[in-house]
């Protein structure tokens, strides 16, 4: 091979280096664009979310936010919501209306339950009553019972209390029945729906809703129970919530 050769062909080494060198360059500066994409929508939306720890379901949601967020496909907060988001229905008028009275989000309450409280609601409390002309607080939670879950309760707060599998007041949920020592032993008895407040049969206003934070509830409250033959009906769990002894 001539030196003119030798030098024509390393010119055009140098060019073709040249030119791939650009084209890495550029390819590099796409990738990296496109990875900033998938990061800034992870920050977006991971700001929006809360997850509780040593929660298996939140664990399992987390997984598929970070899985979804990776992907390649994912190039807006948008698409990240519409794959990891759950489709959820309109609240209904009753939702709202107890949402607010609870301050919880209106979903956060299954229907049934309202449906059935709103039926009772305000039902003046008689001793011993277990009809709309006045009703007693355990003829009320079994009420509640029947007509949200189709499952028989006993008739006092003595024998309900015994019926349940007791809990701890950090794993409240919708549902959950929670007692009082009113007049002696186990004598007061509700069901609880989240945020701390539940509802039940009150000697002075009948059927409401009130808090367990209420300075007599917290300092006459026994314990709370849970029917596990409900399990199967509870359509939304209440957030855990934490009290001292509540009415």
């Amino acid at each position: 091979m001539t030196g003119f050769s030798v030098m024509v062909l390393m010119a055009s080494c140098s060019t073709t280096a040249k030119f791939f060198g650009s084209a890495d360059k550029k390819n590099t500066n796409t990738a990296s664009a496109a990875q900033q994409t998938p990061a800034a929508a992870k920050q977006a939306y991971m700001a929006q979310v809360t997850i509780t720890p040593g929660n298996s379901k939140s664990d399992t949601r987390m997984e598929r936010i970070e899985r979804t967020i990776a992907s390649s496909e994912v190039r807006d907060i948008k698409a990240v919501h519409a794959v990891v988001m759950p489709r959820t229905l309109p609240a209904t008028e009753l939702q709202k209306k107890y949402a607010a009275i609870l301050n919880v989000l209106p979903n956060s309450i299954s229907n049934e339950l309202l449906a059935t409280m709103d039926n009772w609601y305000g039902t003046r409390y008689v001793y011993g009553g277990t009809t709309k002309n006045g009703i007693d607080c355990s003829a009320f939670t079994r009420e509640m019972y029947r007509g949200t879950y189709g499952i028989e309760l006993p008739r006092t707060a003595r024998e309900q209390y015994g019926r349940v599998r007791k809990i701890s007041t950090t794993e409240l949920r919708e549902g959950d029945l929670v007692f009082f020592n009113t007049t002696g032993g186990v004598s007061h008895v509700g069901m609880y729906l989240g945020n701390n407040k539940f509802v039940h049969a009150s000697t002075s206003r009948g059927v409401t809703i009130s808090d367990l934070y209420e300075t007599y509830y917290i300092t006459h409250f026994i314990g709370a129970g849970r029917i596990d033959d409900a399990d199967d009906y509870y359509a939304h769990s209440a957030a855990p919530s934490k009290i001292a002894n509540s009415n």
